[in-house]
């Protein structure tokens, strides 16, 4: 690193000239790929032009491999899943066979790996048909490429949970691949069967990099999924101004480190922080990064960087085997979204009254209380639904349109309010916990996250008070009954907020945990239990000044 640290000072971010005692490694990353078979836009020098989509990609990452046949590696970091309902119908199975195709060499995990738990996170690594809903790609195998995540720890054995780097030797040089994940991201779905934590991230790369050092390893890339954005915005090569958490974990890295491929933020830039190139790209395969390593033979450290970040453009043939994936997982998937789930008779919305209450709320919470409230199932005798993270995708409405049966729920549109499918969490807390869970929809957070509860939860806030304080316990009632602060409940909540997530953080004190029923499940089977559906009546919290 120390040769490359001064081609940078000196200014020097191109490849030197090619020598015998030199050997030149590719680098072709992107990050946030979100199971993006279809295309997007993106932003160039000469505006926005139509980018991305797997098959694009992957005839991109064809073409650039041209330049270096044997001495390229294809990396990606982290959120390689969720957000696309037509993959997400389908438990993202098409989405980690388009990253087969395109034959990854590794990836970090990213906070959106662990929505839907660590069992499925294992099967979509690991291969296997889904529990419920059998396999989508017949035969899946998962992904053929190794998920890294150095920084989540395993707390029963205090070992990572994942395989922490990968060593690849590339035209004689090893090269060593570390990948982590923002310390927080298990607040997205944690595993009550296998508490997990996430650690430093810059302890734990300069961790490994003494590591690989004492390896013999001096080529050593960060797959680091957490980011930062431009100040007053910028072009995917510029960094005007870097903020974010990136440019303090960069700061902290031994300077053994040779570059930093970021993610999470989903903002574009090409930046160098220490000597070391950072990159990030927007997202949703609509850009690739290429870094350029040039590195010594004899001490196995680059001499000379050169980072780019490059449009996925549409200008090329498609890579064809991920064009009929995506044709035939397009084609099963409306099928499956286009499957009625019931009826509603009036409108439910997320739009919120002065007290912060929706219908919409409500009824997930009721739905969340329907499917749980079985002994088996968990025994709930309270439910809520966050109206943010693992929230509220949308609204489901009465259409207007003269459709034969304008009240109908397809699952598209059900998986649409229930985006990313969290598991259920049905656990024990007192009447104590259970207060200051409703005192954390104002304290610590920066504006106040009120909470749909189930039916039979009621309680009073005042809005003048403290942000602490701003509940009489003597107004916290189930079914009428004031709460008792030394009684237990069974409360059921999605996994992002069980584990902490959006400042809920008394629900981590939760017990005896049961997790069965995802999110997606319990609102279909509520809705076809009580179809028509009712919205339901507001007025289970009231706001008084």
């Amino acid at each position: 690193m120390r040769n490359l640290l001064m081609a940078l000072v000196l200014g020097s971010t191109s490849l030197l000239p090619a020598r015998a005692d030199a050997v030149d490694i590719q680098l072709l990353a992107f990050n946030d790929f979100h199971s993006s078979l279809p295309s997007s836009f993106a932003m160039t020098p000469e505006g926005p032009v139509e980018a991305g989509g797997a098959e694009y990609l992957a005839a991109h990452l064809d073409r650039l491999q041209k330049d270096n046949p044997h001495g390229t590696l294809r990396l990606a970091a982290g959120d390689n899943v969720i957000n696309s309902p037509a993959s997400a119908v389908m438990n993202d199975e098409p989405a980690i066979q388009a990253l087969n195709l395109m034959r990854l060499d590794a990836s970090s995990v990213g906070n959106h790996e662990f929505d839907r738990g660590l069992s499925e996170l294992r099967r979509l690594e690991n291969g296997g048909c889904h529990p419920v809903e059998g396999c989508s790609v017949p035969g899946f195998k998962g992904a053929s490429f190794p998920l890294l995540g150095a920084n989540i720890i395993d707390t029963t054995t205090g070992k990572p949970a994942f395989d922490p780097y990968l060593v690849k030797e590339v035209r004689g040089v090893k090269v060593g691949i570390i990948g982590l994940t923002h310390k927080n991201s298990l607040f997205e779905a944690p595993s009550p069967t296998a508490p997990l934590e996430g650690r430093d991230e810059a302890e734990t790369v300069n961790t490994y990099v003494a590591e690989l050092k004492a390896k013999g390893v001096h080529t050593i890339v960060v797959l680091l999924h957490q980011g930062g954005g431009q100040t007053g915005g910028g072009l995917p090569n510029q960094c005007n101004n870097l903020v974010g958490p990136v440019k303090d974990i960069v700061a902290k890295l031994d300077p053994e480190v040779d570059a930093v491929v970021s993610a999470h933020t989903h903002n574009a830039y090409n930046c160098t922080i220490n000597g070391i190139p950072v990159t990030q790209t927007s997202g949703f395969s609509r850009e690739v990064t290429r870094i350029n390593l040039t590195v010594d033979r004899a001490t196995g450290n680059p001499v000379g960087a050169k980072a780019e970040n490059i449009t996925v453009t549409h200008d090329i043939k498609p890579y064809g085997p991920i064009s009929v994936l995506r044709r035939k997982s397009e084609e099963e998937a409306h099928r499956r979204l286009d499957k009625p789930v019931g009826m509603i008779t009036s409108d439910l919305t997320a739009a919120r009254n002065a007290a912060g209450e929706s219908t919409m709320g409500h009824a997930l919470a009721d739905a969340r209380l329907f499917a749980t409230s079985a002994p088996e199932n968990g025994g709930a005798q309270i439910a809520i639904q966050p109206p943010y993270g693992g929230g509220i995708g949308g609204d489901l409405v009465v259409s207007a349109t003269g459709n034969d049966l304008p009240n109908l729920v397809t699952h598209g549109e059900a998986m649409r309010v229930q985006q990313f499918r969290n598991n259920l969490v049905t656990m024990t807390l007192t009447g104590t916990q259970l207060e200051r869970l409703l005192e954390q929809q104002w304290c610590g957070q920066k504006t106040a996250r009120v909470l749909g509860v189930s039916q039979g939860l009621t309680y009073t806030y005042d809005n003048a008070k403290p942000a602490c304080d701003k509940i009489d316990p003597a107004t916290v009632k189930l079914n009428g009954t004031v709460v008792d602060p030394a009684a237990k409940y069974r409360l059921t909540a999605n996994s992002f907020i069980a584990g902490g997530g959006d400042g809920f953080s008394v629900l981590t004190e939760g017990t005896d945990r049961v997790e069965k029923v995802r999110d997606i499940e319990a609102f279909e089977s509520y809705i076809r239990a009580r179809s028509p559906l009712a919205a339901p009546a507001l007025g289970r919290v009231t706001r008084v000044n």
